[in-house]
């Protein structure tokens, strides 16, 4: 217990910095965090901390805060918000120094493991470094990392590095963190490993498959990016769908919660703000996707064209069990409050309807929703809510991810469409939808008959390979919005950039360096944006990848 409220305690003061203190106390601060780092706690308890911290982080992204999951059109923004047409881009970013914070615990376990010997612990807390890293590196551009963290050694304002360096240094980390898993003989305790319940081989599959994420995102920059993951393919990687770096929720209190339940949203008006967007819908209609049966509730009074079935209910049981009630109502342009939204409503006759992409997060315009007295400011009967599923504390199918395995085979089959490894493009596409879609309950016959569909067939030609495997990748990166919108800002893949009303909007393809940057590390902050095209810290220019 001692050792664990050391923890708590550390974790504290790594979020318990003031903003208003001068550059030089800022610094110090650093210090005294690192020079107090854990120093007398057990590994157990520091790799539970570290696993369960860079999981809420990296989950957080992908629905509590809608910037990424509504610029990748998986959500949109039923009200008070721009995040519908990017503007949460427009302002810094602290994603940096929240990365940081984690990142602070991580160096201090490093060390404590050095001190123990314990080579395997080492390996696994390298791999969460590279995770963190690459998360600021991919956001932001050039920043600091070969003096990140060393203020105890007298680096009080470190030097941003450039992107390409940064990357080759992740890469080397990577090769030393197997390196050290594979010599270490030390056991991983179970109760403390949150994420592979004490098994080595799932953390060596791990660092190999972040690997994977690593060449194919700067496989653009890499004339040996087919080379490197052909090697990475002799070593073991996630395949199955049950090889997944997550953990799950326990649902007792707010922290170790799912953030859409109602402990965290107490209130439904939380959750009715995020609706899932018309992109995301529409596709999975398109495809008979069963996953749209587990995501997205069908809307509760959906408009028909067809008077007889006016006040017509219909019940609908989704796959988790959750059961809903829809009332058709007729679209009697006679009445002038539904006649004043007609140019608003781009859905009939339809059970299922998503928030069309870009549209101004207004409760009262989404598909032509008229009754507003009876919607509430956050209400809207004509379009879909999320699933019932996502306003539970815990459920088996949610999970705090980092990696999953469906991930890694879409990696591979873009590989293979684009030669650069051997092996069957459609064999690793098809794997890669099985894997997202049992990862999500759908049974193995409804899998079976979802790939066999012409519509989910792979193409013949190179250029519609790799516009599918997006399209299935986008897809199976629902609620992993960090990897889903860098995916989508390297490929440009599925289109989906003139959707709606984003027609004139520019979408963006960095973070904002944050602004005490500018203050407390401006040298480093002035160097930093130089290597931008064109050299401003804006949402647009382009960092080294995307040169």
């Amino acid at each position: 217990m001692k050792s664990y409220i050391k923890i708590f305690a550390f974790s504290a003061l790594l979020t318990g910095i003031t903003t208003s203190c001068s550059e030089d106390e800022l610094r110090v601060v650093d210090t005294v965090q690192q020079l107090d780092a854990v120093e007398s706690v057990n590994d157990p308890f520091l790799l539970a901390s570290v696993i369960k911290q860079t999981s809420l982080f990296y989950q957080n992204m992908g629905f509590d805060n809608r910037r990424l999951p509504s610029a990748v059109q998986h959500m949109q923004s039923n009200y008070q918000s721009g995040d519908n047409f990017y503007s949460g881009f427009k302002s810094p970013i602290d994603d940096m120094y929240s990365a940081m914070n984690i990142l602070k615990l991580i160096d201090g376990s490093i060390g404590l493991a050095d001190k123990r010997a314990s080579k395997v612990h080492k390996g696994i807390f390298i791999t969460f470094r590279v995770m963190l890293f690459s998360y600021m590196t991919d956001f932001y551009g050039d920043v600091y990392y070969t003096q990140a963290l060393k203020a105890r050694e007298g680096i009080l304002y470190p030097k941003y590095d450039k992107q390409s360096d940064t990357y080759t240094g992740l890469l080397k980390e990577l090769d030393d963190a197997t390196a050290l898993m594979n010599s270490g003989t030390e056991p991983i305790d179970k109760s403390y490993d949150l994420m592979f319940g004490g098994d080595k081989t799932k953390w060596l599959k791990f660092a190999n498959s972040l690997k994977l994420r690593l060449i194919m995102r700067a496989s653009g920059k890499l004339t040996d990016a087919g080379a490197r993951m052909t090697a990475v393919l002799a070593s073991p990687i996630f395949t199955d769908a049950t090889e997944n770096a997550s953990i799950a929720y326990v649902g007792t209190t707010a922290d170790n919660s799912w953030k859409g339940g109602t402990i965290n949203w107490g209130t439904v008006d939380e959750f009715n703000k995020r609706r899932p967007c018309k992109t995301l819908v529409d596709k999975l209609v398109e495809l008979k996707d069963p996953r749209l049966n587990v995501w997205v509730a069908p809307v509760e009074t959906p408009w028909t064209t067809d008077k007889s079935k006016d006040g017509q209910t219909v019940s609908t049981t989704d796959a988790n069990g959750f059961t809903y009630t829809s009332k058709w109502e007729y679209l009697d342009v006679n009445n002038k409050d539904m006649a004043a939204q007609v140019s608003n409503i781009t859905d009939t006759d339809k059970l299922y309807v998503g928030f069309i992409a870009g549209m101004l997060s207004d409760w009262k315009n989404g598909n032509g929703h008229y009754n507003t007295a009876a919607g509430g400011v956050v209400g809207n009967f004509k379009v879909s809510q999320y699933s019932q599923l996502f306003r539970q504390n815990k459920h088996n199918l949610l999970k705090a991810q980092l990696m999953n395995s469906d991930e890694v085979q879409f990696i591979l089959a873009e590989a293979a469409a684009k030669g650069l490894i051997s092996g069957s493009a459609d064999t690793y596409y098809r794997k890669g939808i099985t894997n997202s879609l049992l990862r999500w309950g759908v049974k193995q016959a409804d899998v079976d008959k979802y790939v066999a569909q012409t519509t989910v067939a792979l193409p013949a030609d190179k250029a519609g390979q790799l516009a599918k495997i997006a399209e299935q990748k986008w897809l199976a990166l629902f609620t992993v919005s960090t990897e889903a919108y860098l995916d989508l800002r390297r490929t440009g893949l599925p289109n989906i950039f003139s959707n709606g009303r984003l027609t004139g909007y520019t979408f963006p393809v960095r973070y904002r360096y944050p602004g005490n940057e500018l203050g407390q590390n401006r040298t480093a902050y002035d160097l930093g944006v130089s290597t931008l095209s064109p050299a401003t810290d804006n949402e647009f220019s382009k960092m080294w990848l995307l040169q």
